[in-house]
């Protein structure tokens, strides 16, 4: 039997955000909820997570129920971001990285249990217009950057000290040598790869570079994210129209094409796969200014699945008619 939601909790929207946003399956709850960050729309983070625990399983008290996201919670707060992704990391144990952008300068936060969210020294990337990151499943820690002349660049990460990283540039040799203007990067941790896979989208055309070096045309596109898939990545392309392009690299004969809720232009895009549904991606979404959660099983799989994001929350005294997101 479904639980009931609590009559004390309230929908709302989400805080306005800009930017880029990161989205992770995390460790906790029973199937390991969903992570969600964004970059408020003048000042620090926000972080919101997703109760992917069965129906009949009661929430904890104040948290949304199963099938809900929470309110928000505003952290790093003094400096306006542009960009952000988050993973969960083996290290720690099982604690959050993020990486972000801050005009042309990258940053790195961490959570974890002990102290919540921490300022970490800042992985050497130079000015940078996009950052991303990843983990491989050997435990190495990744930093993608498309530096400000366009050059995309890849850092590791020794986690031996961890949370103390030892960083050093492994971009593959000629790789990227191409005349596209690269507008997107996501880093692919493909399962079992010592390195991840490199998906870059640009102007005139977009390529997937696998953990062993071949390369694969993508679509061109302004936004981009990437999971790992049985098959190597998934990856997930937006340029004008109204729906995302989804491809196999290495498996042209299953490239399709999503359609988005809503309209208008799409500003950001994040990806996860889900653990407990093999096949299944989770995506969120802006377009419009409106933040869409997105469900995608895979070819075959059961309907496609979006829904404008919204918020279940607690009103605190103080509070009046409408809930409030905490700073």
């Amino acid at each position: 039997m479904a639980v009931p939601p609590s009559s004390s909790l309230r929908v709302a929207s989400p805080p306005a955000s800009r930017g880029g946003i990161g989205l992770a399956q995390g460790r906790y709850g029973v199937r390991g909820n969903l992570e969600l960050v964004l970059c408020d729309d003048q000042d620090g983070l926000w972080v919101l997570w997703f109760n992917s625990d069965p129906q009949d399983i009661a929430p904890e008290p104040g948290g949304p129920p199963p099938g809900e996201w929470s309110g928000a919670l505003r952290f790093a707060a003094g400096r306006r971001y542009d960009e952000v992704g988050v993973l969960q990391s083996r290290h720690g144990p099982h604690h959050l990285e993020l990486v972000a952008r801050s005009g042309d300068s990258s940053h790195r936060l961490r959570w974890s249990p002990e102290a919540a969210f921490t300022t970490e020294p800042s992985p050497p990337s130079g000015p940078a217009r996009a950052v991303t990151a990843a983990e491989t499943t050997n435990g190495t820690l990744w930093t993608g950057v498309l530096g400000a002349d366009g050059e995309p660049r890849v850092l590791r990460a020794d986690p031996t000290a961890y949370p103390h990283l030892a960083w050093s540039d492994d971009t593959p040799a000629h790789a990227f040598l191409t005349d596209s203007r690269w507008t997107a990067m996501a880093l692919v941790p493909v399962q079992d790869a010592t390195r991840p896979g490199i998906v870059l989208a640009g102007d005139r055309e977009g390529l997937y570079l696998s953990p062993t070096g071949e390369t694969h045309p993508v679509p061109a596109g302004t936004v981009a994210a990437a999971v790992a898939d049985d098959d190597g990545a998934r990856v997930y392309v937006w340029s004008e129209g109204p729906w995302l392009d989804v491809l196999t690299p290495g498996h042209s004969g299953r490239a399709r094409r999503l359609p988005l809720p809503g309209s208008g232009d799409m500003t950001a895009v994040a990806a996860t796969s889900i653990s407990y549904e093999p096949g299944r991606t989770d995506l969120v979404v802006r377009r419009g200014g409106q933040l869409w959660h997105l469900r995608d099983t895979g070819p075959g799989g059961a309907a496609f699945v979006a829904t404008a994001l919204m918020s279940r929350l607690t009103p605190a005294p103080g509070d009046g008619p409408h809930p409030v997101h905490r700073g």
